[in-house]
Parts: C-alpha cells; structure tokens; sequence
C-alpha cells in the first residue's frame, strides 16, 4: 500500500509540473513569434518603396509594438516599456511623414492617410488602456506616446477631411 500511495503522489507531481510547463512555453513561443513578426516587418521596411506601402507596414510595426508594451506593462518591465514606447512613436511618426511627403491630396486619394488614422483611433484607446494599468507615476511615457498618436490622428483628420472638422484641442 506504502508503494501504491507513492507511486499515486509521483505520477500527480509529475501531472502538474508538466500542466505547467506548456503553458509557459507556450507563452514564450508566442512571445518569440511576434519578436520575429517584428524583425520581418522591419526588413520588409527596408526594401518598401511605395509609401501606402511602407505606411501599412509601419502599422503593423505599431501594433506588434503595443502588443509588447502590454506585456512589458503587465510583468513590470519600465525600462523596456520606455524602449518599446520610443520605437513605436517613431513609427508611428515615419508612417505619418511618409504620408505627408508624398504631396498627395488626402481628400482625393485618401489610401495609406486613411488607414493610419484608423489605425491610430485604435491605437489611442489601446495606450489608454495601457495606462490604466500603471500607477500615476508611471503613466508618463505611456501619456506621451498616446498624446502624439492623438497629435497625428489629428493632422490626419485636417488633411483627410478639412480644418473645420478636425477635433478642436483646448489647451
């Protein structure tokens, strides 16, 4: 009986140890993916010439980005947050130049303009979301971020659409 009730106790630590490791290599596999889903986007950047093209990426370059702030905001990470919030406002700043630079009419060919903003409507709410999960010190970065993304829906919104219906920001 002393064996059975042993051998019982074995195979039940060796159930949940192994229930638990799958979950976190899970995680972790996942986390890689997108880590390697960046470094694509990033080289894919790099040869992108037309600039709808190269505004579309850099969308996708924003998106992962946030999803790595969440995760780095959720484990307590700041100093990696901050890294991943200045990579993904100067993506979110080049897809916006490359946009503008194109002299383009956005009203009459609103591809690449249209999209950013889209993107950073839900971006915004997403930083904001983010930032509730920090404490009120540690929310600046995240403010920052969030107050150049609205920056630059904005500008988006006056090219798209007109000065007169561009939300009116009081300072």
């Amino acid at each position: 009986m002393w064996l059975f009730n042993r051998s019982l106790v074995f195979l039940l630590l060796m159930n949940l140890n192994s229930g638990a490791a799958v979950p976190f290599s899970f995680l972790q596999t996942g986390y890689d993916k997108r880590l390697e889903r960046l470094q694509k986007e990033r080289e894919k950047l790099l040869r992108q010439t037309d600039p709808v093209g190269r505004t579309k990426t850099q969308i996708k370059v924003s998106e992962i980005l946030l999803t790595l702030i969440s995760d780095t905001v959720q484990s307590g990470e700041g100093e990696v947050m901050e890294k991943r919030l200045g990579e993904y406002t100067a993506a979110i700043h080049d897809a916006h130049q490359t946009m503008m630079k194109t002299g383009r009419d956005a009203h009459r060919k609103p591809g690449g303009f249209k999209d950013l903003e889209i993107a950073l409507r839900r971006q915004v709410r997403q930083l904001e979301d983010i930032g509730k999960g920090l404490s009120f010190d540690q929310r600046g970065p995240v403010d920052n971020a969030r107050e150049v993304a609205a920056e630059i829906r904005n500008d988006l919104i006056k090219a798209l659409f007109g000065e007169q219906n561009a939300p009116s920001r009081k300072s």
